[in-house]
């Protein structure tokens, strides 16, 4: 009898710890969660990728961020167009680049779709026009070639389409020097 007592006492001590196990889980990863958004906003991928790297089980990681998200400290919508909003006016990245950065950043398709709806493509062209004007008197000094060759390519690696960013880098370029028929096509 006392062997039966022992291993009744033994089983609930078990599931006392794993229940201790599963809550200190939980807090732990609230507060690994709470702490990674104090310091900037993240994704809900985001937070899960951390989540898992720190060993958090899926199902405490998903209760989690299901609390924070419906506490709205998680808003994956709220975050694109935030991103795409200040990524597009303080670097001039085109939505191509806006995209591929907030697919790596796990969010859906359709949250980005909409949030790079926002942007006007003439808006875009404008900005491109721009940073190709900025551009341009860093390489004033250059041949006309080398210059369109520098304005394009930045404008390429921002993420604009070499078709538009070599108009672009012509027509600014072309503004600064008389003879055009240097210019490559």
């Amino acid at each position: 009898m006392s062997s039966e007592n022992f291993s009744a006492e033994s089983a609930s001590n078990s599931e006392g710890d794993s229940a201790e196990t599963s809550e200190d889980s939980y807090s732990r990863a609230l507060a690994i969660a709470l702490r990674r958004l104090n310091a900037q906003q993240r994704t809900r991928s985001e937070l899960e990728r951390t989540l898992k790297e720190k060993g958090i089980p899926q199902s405490i990681s998903d209760s989690v961020l299901d609390r924070i998200t419906d506490m709205g400290y998680v808003n994956d919508i709220e975050y694109a167009q935030l991103w795409v909003k200040s990524r597009f006016r303080s670097r001039g990245l085109a939505p191509s680049v806006l995209r591929r950065e907030l697919i790596a950043k796990g969010v859906d398709r359709e949250v980005i779709e909409a949030a790079l709806a926002e942007i006007d493509p003439a808006e875009s062209l404008g900005r491109a026009h721009e940073l190709a004007l900025k551009k341009l008197r860093g390489v004033s000094a250059l041949t006309p070639a080398i210059a369109v060759r520098r304005i394009s390519a930045q404008l390429m690696r921002k993420g604009y389409s070499s078709s538009d960013s070599v108009a672009i880098a012509r027509e600014v370029v072309a503004g600064q020097w008389e003879d055009t028929e240097q210019l490559p096509i």
